[in-house]
């Protein structure tokens, strides 16, 4: 095996079936350049769309790119590739993993894991360098993730990482995860796909480390990222509160650069810490940026927390760690931390409403956060958001209508006492019934089309309005992510995509920065072109630069799930410095890959790579469709958008200033426009044979032509011009 840079060089690979496990060199993969793109690659090459999501022969493949572990800043991640079971056409998905458990897979000398078949027993997957193993994990199947990984590094030693599934993903349930040691998980069924393989966790210890080309120009670029680019969270070039070295504060007065003078860390050891000033030159300040738990809380936040924590190589301490000691009145863990949907939105299964436990104004801070740690032990997905809304829908229902879906015997065994003091033991009851799936309530954590199959809800049911339980833009299963509402039509866009909510942050990293619009739009549109940028709530027509950078967007992602970044801090687009009149560097990625595998990459060959992995999924896609739904004309079955996208604030009309809904016809052309861009099919959205070739994948289109989705495209043409 010749000697590469960034990547290891190989895959393992592991039959849970026969015990067969393997390496082989995985050159082969390096044009995907990693993580999303070897994961599709591989799906597609050796288990077709054909098989069911949990057939033995389906894999779960484990990836990380080139730039995890390598010391690249924000690069400590991994992706998780597999078929969803849960979503419209059972297509193609992927999970997202931070931690530190991705960096040690590379030191041990693998760039992804292979895992295949079904064991006959609970195993654990034991990586030490070159020594692999399937060890009995019988005695922590049926344990929470904290005890199950607790228990892996016990038998393993401290040296190792581990991640586990929860009950969720032994019952199966749809909406379930993975999970590192404290906080960090990969969603969208992960472990109901690790479950049906009876595979309860991987421990990690690697001895090595990752070979870079150029170690002095990466010191060079992370020093340039550090004192000039990076910002807080989501890239936030702007602190929340006034900062004696800024120009400017958050307009919104709020945005993940919360740190600021008088905003304390007072369960910090050793004693309450100041998060005081961060000049954005002064590299060993970053990890004060983020005080995620004061943007999510306010000040009651300062009150329980602990310190920052974070991912492997990040100075943004995104996962803000908690000690809510209130919790131990009702005999719950009372350290707690996340960073994303399971601290926003647990108080919304409290239709009676909420109430303070120690300090005023805390109530949402300690509720939220005893659901965090619940979903998480559970292992409990929530589709960033759908399990709560839908488990809001049916929790406000008056009692008789609510027994239209559950028995009363069932609903009446709810502790509705709990609900009604605000107890936190009521959300814990809620998530175990999820995770064991008991009685006919806990089809929520199957998804929402389950859920709507079960309880006889029209496909209307997603068309409605009512401000709080609905944000699904399309009939596929799963909610937008940072839609149209932060980014019109671009928003609207990226998320027709994927076949989960589509995780793509490039937008809402500018739109959330809290720099003045007119900053942020002079920096989008020095990168993206006149009219790319709009101001919210006065949105504009489509125009071409838009679908550019709504493109830009996908295939950005897409490469950060590949290489692998983190897409919560990339790309560099704004900046904090002032001399830089804001702006940020989106060829710091490619100058990255470059100086990490000394091979020359640019933007805009980053941009082609994530293109290609785009054709890749829409390709697979269409196939799932036509197998799954009869049809793979994804304009009609995918990509539909939901009516109340454009029939919200009947007050107003599209394009006026104070509404974020769309326009039909123009959201028509912005598809259009889109497809044209991508090189598919105007009245099926499926990439044509050309495109394909264009990027390699002629062996996809003739797969295309042989199931005769080709002449289903010309048989739709056909039927539009009549």
């Amino acid at each position: 095996m010749a000697e590469t840079y960034g990547w290891a060089g190989k895959i393992l690979r592991v039959n849970l079936t026969t015990g067969e496990i393997t390496t082989e060199d995985d050159t082969k993969y390096h044009e995907y350049i990693g993580g999303m793109g070897m994961g599709y690659r591989i799906m597609y090459d050796e288990a077709p769309m054909d098989l069911d999501p949990y057939d033995e022969k389906t894999p779960i493949i484990f990836g990380v790119g080139p730039l995890t572990g390598s010391g690249v800043p924000c690069s400590g991640r991994m992706n998780v590739t597999f078929r969803s079971t849960w979503s419209k056409g059972k297509s193609i998905i992927d999970g997202h993993i931070g931690g530190h458990i991705g960096p040690m897979l590379k030191y041990a000398g693998y760039d992804g894991i292979v895992i295949t078949g079904i064991s006959s027993t609970p195993v654990y997957l034991r990586i030490e360098d070159d020594q692999v193993s399937l060890e009995d994990a019988s005695a922590i199947w049926g344990k929470g993730t904290f005890a199950s990984n607790k228990w892996l590094i016990e038998q393993t030693g401290r040296e190792f990482e581990s991640a586990s599934i929860g009950p969720a993903g032994e019952h199966l349930v749809d909406y379930s995860t993975m999970n590192t040691s404290f906080g960090n998980s990969a969603g969208a069924g992960l472990g109901a796909a690790m479950g049906n393989k009876k595979l309860k966790g991987i421990a990690v210890r690697g001895t090595g480390s990752v070979k870079v080309a150029d170690p002095q120009k990466v010191l060079e670029l992370s020093n340039y990222m550090l004192g000039n680019l990076i910002g807080g969270n989501n890239n936030h070039n702007v602190p929340a509160q006034p900062q004696s070295w800024a120009e400017y504060s958050a307009t919104s007065g709020k945005n993940r650069w919360s740190g600021a003078p008088g905003r304390m860390w007072k369960k910090a050891p050793g004693g309450p810490i100041d998060t005081g000033e961060q000049p954005y030159n002064d590299i060993n300040k970053i990890a004060l940026r983020c005080f995620k738990g004061y943007f999510d809380f306010g000040a009651p936040a300062a009150e329980y927390t602990v310190k920052n924590g974070g991912c492997s190589s990040c100075p943004i301490r995104c996962y803000t760690e908690y000690d809510i000691d209130p919790l131990a009145d009702y005999d719950l863990p009372t350290h707690n931390s996340n960073t994303c949907m399971p601290v926003l939105y647990g108080d919304r299964v409290y239709p009676y409403g909420l109430h303070d436990f120690k300090y005023e104004g805390d109530a949402k801070l300690v509720i939220n956060l005893a659901w965090a740690h619940a979903v998480d032990d559970m292992g409990v997905w929530d589709n960033y958001g759908n399990l709560n809304r839908d488990l809001q829908w049916f929790l406000n229902l008056p009692r008789e209508e609510a027994l239209k879906y559950v028995s009363a015997e069932e609903y009446d065994s709810l502790p509705w006492e709990w609900c009604k003091a605000g107890d936190p033991r009521w959300e814990v009851e809620l998530i175990r019934r999820m995770a064991y799936g008991e009685g006919d309530l806990s089809v929520i954590a199957k998804g929402t089309l389950a859920m709507m199959e079960k309880f006889g809800l029209p496909k209307s049911w997603l068309d409605r309005d009512d401000g709080t339980t609905n944000s699904n833009l399309m009939y596929n299963g799963y909610p937008n992510h940072h839609g149209p509402a932060e980014a019109w039509q671009v928003g609207m866009l990226y998320n027709l995509v994927y076949n989960r909510d589509c995780m793509v942050h490039e937008i809402v990293c500018e739109t959330g920065s809290g720099a003045p619009f007119e900053v942020t739009k002079k920096v989008m549109e020095d990168f993206f072109g006149e009219g790319c940028y709009d101001r919210a709530k006065a949105y504009t027509p489509i125009n071409e630069n838009k679908v550019k950078l709504a493109a830009y967007c996908v295939n950005d992602k897409n490469f950060h799930d590949s290489a692998t970044l983190c897409n919560w801090m990339w790309p560099m687009t704004q900046s904090p410095s002032k001399e830089r009149n804001y702006k940020g560097d989106l060829d710091l990625q490619a100058d990255f890959m470059t100086a990490v595998t000394g091979e020359t990459y640019t933007q805009a060959s980053l941009q082609e790579t994530g293109e290609k992995i785009t054709q890749m999924l829409r390709a697979m896609t269409a196939i799932s469709f036509q197998l799954n739904c009869g049809s793979a004309n994804l304009r009609q079955e995918h990509d539909a958008i939901c009516d109340w996208v454009f029939d919200k604030e009947p007050d107003f009309q599209a394009f006026e200033e104070g509404t974020t809904k769309l326009d039909r016809d123009d959201m028509k052309k912005a598809i259009d426009m889109f497809y044209t861009h991508y090189g598919w099919d105007l009245n099926t959205g499926v990439p044509t044979r050309e495109t394909l070739e264009k990027f390699g994948l002629s062996d996809m289109a003739d797969d295309l032509e042989a199931r005769g989705i080709y002449s289903q495209s010309t048989a739709a043409a056909e039927t539009t011009a009549e």
